[in-house]
């Protein structure tokens, strides 16, 4: 079976779980010399051995709340830890030039790269307090929050086994980056974050992942290409706007379960 067949069997059985609700709660953490706050799903299906994690980073002027009310991550993968981490206000942004909106760094050294400094504390804690597994980490984000994640991937890239963007691209931090397996959700018509302002990053990743051909970066679709070290790239372009597409959390579950372990 091709893989992107076999990827839609595994986001057919995604659709279909019927999990319980995960247990989540308001935790804060002190990350030098700031209270840091997330909000925290722990699995509502129980296995055995260490739980795979998620980190989910909003967009500006949000929280991890209302990323995860928006995203419901936690409930298509009851299996796993996920953490929605609030951002803070401090660091401005072409959106948010006075910097008085929630979010996060722009780019790698800004501000003491204090949120990536959040990101290890909560991964520390989530190892050593919620039996999160190191080697099955994932990292998603929206808007500012995705590009939180590029700047993770480009710093920390040791930490993540994949991860995913909405609204926003790692664009030229994929140059210096290790090769990851990454979603890349995008909309044709995102007023915020221009579609043509994204789609370089489909073949900035091509380029350093070694994959000859992603696919069509001009009209709505999705592909799965691999390269011949397992490397995954899934561009997943949508015809809305700056969005988080209802479709998008299924999709980014299963590419998440899809990788190896």
């Amino acid at each position: 079976m091709k893989p992107l067949a076999r990827f839609f069997c595994l986001l057919c059985a995604a659709i279909l779980s019927n999990a319980a609700a995960a247990a989540c709660v308001q935790k804060t953490i002190a990350v030098q010399g700031i209270d840091r706050s997330g909000y925290v799903c722990t699995p509502s299906v129980a296995t055995a051995g260490p739980v795979p994690t998620v980190l989910a980073f909003h967009g500006r002027d949000s929280n991890g709340k209302s990323m995860a009310d928006a995203t419901r991550i936690h409930e298509a993968w009851p299996e796993a830890l996920v953490v929605y981490l609030d951002g803070l206000t401090g660091n401005p942004g072409p959106n948010d030039p006075t910097g008085s909106k929630p979010g996060w760094q722009i780019d790698p050294g800004d501000l003491g790269d204090r949120d990536v400094a959040f990101a290890d504390a909560t991964l520390d804690a989530a190892i050593q307090y919620f039996n999160a597994d190191p080697k099955r980490v994932f990292a998603v984000g929206h808007s500012n929050g995705a590009r939180m994640v590029g700047i993770l991937w480009s710093l920390r890239p040791q930490r993540f086994k994949a991860l995913a963007f909405s609204a926003a691209q790692a664009d030229t931090l994929i140059d210096t980056a290790e090769p990851r397996s990454v979603f890349m959700g995008m909309g044709l018509a995102d007023d915020v974050v221009p579609f043509a302002s994204q789609r370089p990053s489909i073949q900035y990743a091509a380029t350093r992942f070694g994959i000859p051909c992603a696919g069509s970066t001009e009209a709505a679709g999705i592909t799965l290409v691999r390269n011949n070290n397992g490397i995954e790239l899934m561009p997943y372009i949508h015809s809305g706007g700056h969005v988080w597409p209802a479709e998008q959390t299924a999709l980014i579950v299963a590419f998440f379960k899809w990788q190896p372990q």
